[in-house]
């Protein structure tokens, strides 16, 4: 797979950075972009024209449009092509959640390249027992769309109800992608995880779902059988 993206919330820029150090370690060359914002890091260039691609760095960078702040501004479809004519694997940052670890998508969001080829959706574990207002990025849309108070906890079940077609799922090819559930370090009971993935699976909403701690390292599988 050459186009991966990530969407959602709860870790996708960790996740990110330790998918390309692991493509790196293969001995491939990877370069993260965005078609929203991301934090600039060393080492990155701008797909703005005042610099040639087929120069930069290998076997690793990050792309923006431009600087904005302490913020890689997003790229378009075409430089993210450009960029997989460069590299042999480009991973797309798609969507802001501003540390957040849910994500309620506005109208225009996710920005999903429609030539990806893969889709991770994500969401962060401790999210569970805080106020949809604390851990829910735009979380007005959300309680507009729901029905839902502010102050109301994330339980279980409202942390699942995200997967769905027009919450984290929005605009994803549903035969291309995989759920990650992170942050399970931050489980006081860590078996939860594996119960609350199996009961995404079992509902049908998702075919694989990856329970990760980015913090530690930690990735396993579970899927449907």
């Amino acid at each position: 797979m050459k186009y991966i993206t990530f969407v959602g919330a709860g870790g996708k820029t960790s996740l990110i950075e330790h998918m390309a150090r692991g493509v790196v370690e293969a001995g491939k060359t990877v370069a993260i972009a965005t078609t929203t914002k991301i934090y600039v890091q060393e080492p990155y260039r701008l797909m703005d024209g005042s610099s040639n691609p087929e120069e930069w760095e290998k076997p690793f960078v990050r792309v923006g449009k431009t600087l904005q702040g302490e913020k890689l501004t997003g790229v378009d479809f075409q430089d993210i092509i450009h960029l997989g004519r460069l590299y042999d694997v480009v991973l797309t940052e798609a969507d802001g959640a501003r540390g957040k670890p849910l994500k309620f998508p506005a109208p225009h969001e996710p920005v999903i390249p429609p030539f990806t080829d893969w889709v991770f959706v994500v969401a962060g574990f401790d999210a569970l027992s805080g106020a949809i207002e604390d851990t829910v990025f735009r979380w007005e849309l959300f309680c507009a769309a729901t029905a839902m108070d502010g102050r109301s906890i994330v339980t279980p079940e409202v942390f699942s109800a995200f997967f769905s077609d027009t919450i984290l799922l929005k605009g994803v090819d549903k035969t291309r992608f995989t759920a990650v559930l992170n942050k399970c370090d931050t489980l006081m009971a860590p078996g939860k995880a594996t119960e609350l993935a199996r009961n995404l699976i079992s509902a049908g909403t998702v075919p694989t779902v990856i329970v990760s701690s980015t913090l530690h390292h930690s990735f396993y599988e579970i899927s449907r059988f």
